[in-house]
C-alpha cells in the first residue's frame, strides 16, 4: 500500500493500514515532517478513534491548558466571549499543538513501515490489480492500493481526478498566519478576534508562543504568486494597515521572515473521492477549511472510517472505498457548511449588517463553541 502526504492523514492511514497488516510506504515530497501551524482540536469521535489506536493517554498528556476566546472592539474592550474555561477532559474536548500530535503518530509507527521523504509521485498507471507508481527520481513500483492524504493542493489528486482548480470551492477571502516567540499581546492561554467589515485580526496566546492571524473577504480571487512572499506580506499591509486595536503591533511581528501561511479560504468538495485503485483521505479530498477548526480530527476521523470499511470488507477494495464514502460524506458535508455559513459569519463577518448581528449575538450568550 502507497499512502501519499506524511501529515495527520497520512500518518493515520499508515497506522491503520499497518495494524490490519498491509506493507505500507509513505511518500513525502518534503525532507523530514512538515511542522508549524495552529493547535488541532480533539474531541468527539477523534477521541474515540485515538482510544482505539492506544495514543488517548500520550495525546492527552499533551493537551494544552483551556483557552478563552474573546472578541474585541477597537478601544480592546470585550464584547463577548465564549469557551467556558473548564477542564478540558471534563468537557471531552481539548487541543494539542500540532507538532506534538504528529510525534505521537510517526514515533508509534515509523519503526514499521517504509518512509520516502524528498520524494512525489509523477504519474499512476492503474491495472487490473495493482497500481503503477512512477517517483519523481525515476523509481517505479507497483502497489495494490494508492491513498491520497497529501493535503489541500493534493498532487494525488490531480494525477488521479484531473487537474485545475474544479474541486475547489472559494469562500470569498483569505489568510494569514505566522506563529512567533511570546511577545505580550495577550496573556497565555488566551484567544482575541478584532473584526471589522470584510476584515479580521486574530491573536492566539500560548505559553511559548503566539499566533498571529489577518483575514479578510474579496469578491473574487486575486491574482498573486504563491511563491513570491514580499508580494503576500504586501497584501496583508495593504487591507490592515489603517486598523487599530493591535493591529500595528501584529503587522510588526508579522514581518520578521517569510516562515509563514498565506492562501485562499477554500474546502474541497469532490462528488467523489474514489477513482479505482485510489482513495483520498483528509484535507486531500474533502478539506473542511481553516475557518472550521477541524481539519486535523477530520484527517484522523476519516482514516478510521477507512480503516473500519476494509478490515469489514478484506480483500474487497472496492466495497471498503464505498463503505467509507457513503458513510462519511453526510458528516463532512455538514462540517463544510457549517464552516462556509455559521463559522465564516462569526470570524469574519462581510459587512455592518452581519458584523451588528455577531454582535447581538455573542452579548446575548447565543454564540458557542
Amino acid at each position: 500500500m502507497l499512502v501519499s502526504g506524511a501529515s495527520f492523514a497520512g500518518l493515520a492511514t499508515a497506522y491503520w493500514l499497518n495494524r490490519l497488516g498491509y506493507s505500507v510506504t509513505i511518500v513525502e515530497t518534503a525532507n523530514e515532517l512538515r511542522r508549524g501551524g495552529t493547535p488541532v482540536d480533539i474531541e468527539g469521535e477523534t477521541i474515540d478513534i485515538l482510544t482505539r489506536m492506544g495514543l488517548v493517554d500520550a495525546v492527552h498528556a499533551k493537551a494544552l491548558p483551556p483557552r478563552g476566546f474573546e472578541f474585541k472592539d477597537a478601544d480592546d474592550a470585550a464584547l463577548g466571549s465564549i469557551g467556558s474555561g473548564a477542564d478540558p477532559a471534563a468537557n471531552e474536548r481539548y487541543e494539542i499543538h500540532r507538532d506534538d500530535l504528529l510525534d505521537i503518530l510517526f514515533d508509534t509507527l515509523s519503526d514499521q513501515i517504509d518512509v520516502l521523504f524528498s520524494q512525489s509521485i509523477d504519474q499512476l498507471d492503474e491495472g487490473s490489480d495493482l497500481v503503477s507508481v512512477t517517483f519523481n527520481n525515476g523509481d517505479r513500483r507497483d502497489y495494490a492500493l494508492v491513498f491520497g492524504c497529501d493535503g489541500n493542493r493534493s498532487n494525488t489528486r490531480k494525477l488521479a481526478f484531473g487537474d485545475g482548480d474544479q474541486f475547489t470551492y472559494f469562500m470569498g477571502g483569505y489568510f494569514f498566519l505566522k506563529v512567533v516567540p511570546q511577545i505580550g499581546l495577550l496573556p497565555a492561554n488566551k484567544s482575541q478576534v478584532f473584526s471589522v467589515p470584510g476584515r479580521m485580526a486574530m491573536l492566539n496566546g500560548y505559553d511559548d508562543r503566539t499566533d498571529i492571524g489577518f483575514g479578510f473577504r474579496t469578491d473574487g480571487e486575486i491574482d498573486y504568486d504563491y511563491r513570491d512572499r514580499a508580494q503576500q506580506r504586501r497584501l496583508i499591509h495593504d487591507h490592515f494597515h489603517a486598523l487599530g486595536w493591535k493591529v500595528p503591533a501584529m503587522l510588526a511581528c508579522a514581518d520578521g521572515d517569510d516562515d509563514f501561511y498565506f492562501d485562499r479560504l477554500n474546502q474541497i468538495r469532490m462528488p467523489c473521492w474514489l477513482r479505482g485503485r485510489v482513495a483520498l483521505v483528509g484535507d486531500a479530498g474533502y478539506c473542511v477549511s481553516p475557518l472550521a477548526g477541524f481539519g486535523g480530527s477530520m484527517a484522523i476521523i476519516g482514516a478510521g472510517r477507512l480503516a473500519d470499511a476494509l478490515e469489514r470488507h478484506p480483500g474487497d477494495y472496492a466495497a471498503a472505498f464505498r463503505q467509507y464514502e457513503v458513510g462519511l460524506r453526510p458528516f463532512v458535508e455538514e462540517v463544510q457548511e457549517r464552516a462556509a455559513t455559521t463559522g465564516l459569519a462569526m470570524m469574519l463577518p462581510a459587512d455592518e449588517i452581519e458584523l451588528a448581528e455577531r454582535d447581538r449575538r455573542l452579548a446575548t450568550g447565543e454564540i458557542d463553541f
